[in-house]
């Protein structure tokens, strides 16, 4: 089965309370917190929609970040400054469980990856940084290219560098 997916800024029209990811702590943000964020400049919340336009399949909340020096691990610590480096954060990033296991989260991800690569031509940004709920979505991250950070983890990150090598070379094919 092809779902014809596409992914829009977040909207009140969005059914947003009929969402169910399994996780608690994500139906609720999105419902009850992701437009007033998205108003304040918190949090832009980016929500995936199938052929009912109003029914979230799944969604990602972006904003920017520092990642601090210590915090990274040595391999990755080659040839940066010592001061805080601009990133960008996926606070939040859920699928509904009807369409869970149909890479909806691998697209959600992309489409973020894509937004990284579009803001870096205007704004400093060095990584895309995740902070895994659990083991489960470690891993999620951890195959899409995610290095867990030297003290916590379930904090990861990848590199803008390697996001666009990856997408480089996918266009060479």
């Amino acid at each position: 089965m092809t779902l014809n997916i596409k992914i829009i800024p977040i909207s009140k029209k969005l059914e947003l309370k009929q969402f169910d990811c399994g996780i608690n702590e994500l139906n609720v943000y999105l419902s009850q917190y992701s437009i007033a964020n998205d108003k304040k400049n918190i949090g832009k919340t980016f929500v995936a929609v199938g052929e009912e336009h109003n029914f979230p399949l799944g969604y990602y909340t972006v904003s920017m970040v520092q990642v601090y020096f210590h915090e990274l691990t040595d391999d990755i610590k080659k040839s940066l400054p010592k001061y805080p480096i601009p990133s960008m954060r996926i606070g939040k990033l859920a699928v509904s469980k009807g369409v869970q296991g149909k890479r909806i989260g691998a697209y959600l991800l992309r489409d973020s990856f894509l937004r990284a690569i579009r803001i870096s031509e205007d704004v400093a940004l060095k990584f895309i940084v995740v902070d895994a709920l659990n083991e489960k979505s470690k891993e999620f991250y951890i195959r899409y290219g995610f290095i867990p950070l030297k003290d916590n983890p379930l904090k990861l990150v990848i590199s803008l560098d390697t996001i666009k090598m990856a997408f480089l070379s996918f266009h060479n094919l």
